[in-house]
């Protein structure tokens, strides 16, 4: 976030620019600021206070002080609030994911909801759509490497980009998606009325959206995933899993990076 805020400080001529955030207690607290805040008596240069939103949920504010005798531009107006509109998405489900963490059904680390419930979860969806005919995919996701992560920064890294992880896959699907956090580095996806060919496109999404996020301490990563689809790779939920696993292992060892489905063709 600190980068995001430098960024914006930078493009919007800012002196300063401050996020307050939705603490635990429920009010808005400062949470990061970058640049110079401090100005003299009678300095009554332009200054602007937006507040964050993720739908209805006010989740933050947004301060932005403009360089001495600049004005914003109603071009840079426009993207404040674009800016505004992204931040408070991001804030917000991250606020949201750590309510969940101690929650029954919940992965501890992520917030997301652990393999068992998303078992539970998809069994509803393929019953659902064995009675409506509508179809509904599976990806199944590794980073790659974490191993190597946790060996070269130390665990909590490894583990802070499991977290991280779990934020931009939310952020990018749809609300009516389910993201769980399975064994080890990998995630699982539930993708409602989607058949294979969209599955794949929203796969090849995700994993391009990981590999452009930039994680705190480590960088950039990449990612595999696999998809599985109902009712061509099977109707059961074990089978419909196995398949999808199946996949990620073949996108994994041909090179990685990847989204493969169950037989051997790769989609770059």
């Amino acid at each position: 976030m600190n980068r995001a805020l430098d960024m914006m400080k930078q493009a919007f001529e800012c002196d300063g620019v401050a996020l307050h955030v939705l603490g635990p207690s429920g009010e808005i607290q400062p949470w990061s600021a970058r640049g110079a805040w401090q100005t003299r008596a009678g300095d009554l240069r332009d200054c602007m206070s937006v507040p964050l939103f993720r739908g209805d949920e006010r989740v933050g504010t947004l301060d932005l002080l403009a360089c001495p005798g600049t004005s914003w531009r109603p071009a840079q107006l426009g993207l404040i609030r674009t800016a505004a509109g992204a931040i408070g998405a991001a804030i917000g489900t991250r606020l949201e994911l750590q309510r969940l963490r101690n929650l029954p059904g919940r992965d501890a680390l992520t917030g997301l909801p652990d393999s068992r419930a998303f078992q539970s979860r998809l069994a509803e969806e393929l019953s659902r759509a064995r009675r409506h005919a509508v179809p509904v995919s599976v990806i199944v996701l590794d980073v790659d490497r974490l191993a190597g992560i946790n060996t070269r920064y130390g665990r909590p890294a490894g583990d802070a980009v499991l977290a991280e992880t779990a934020l931009v896959l939310k952020l990018v699907l749809r609300e009516s998606d389910i993201v769980a956090r399975m064994e080890g580095d990998a995630f699982a996806l539930l993708l409602p009325e989607t058949d294979r060919d969209s599955a794949l496109r929203c796969a090849e999404r995700v994993r391009r959206a990981l590999e452009e996020h930039r994680f705190a301490r480590v960088g950039r990563i990449s990612a595999s995933a696999g998809v599985a689809a109902c009712p061509p790779d099977g109707v059961e939920t074990v089978e419909l899993l196995e398949a999808a696993e199946r996949a990620v292992t073949l996108a994994k060892k041909g090179g990685r990076r990847r989204v493969m489905i169950a037989t051997p063709t790769a989609v770059h």
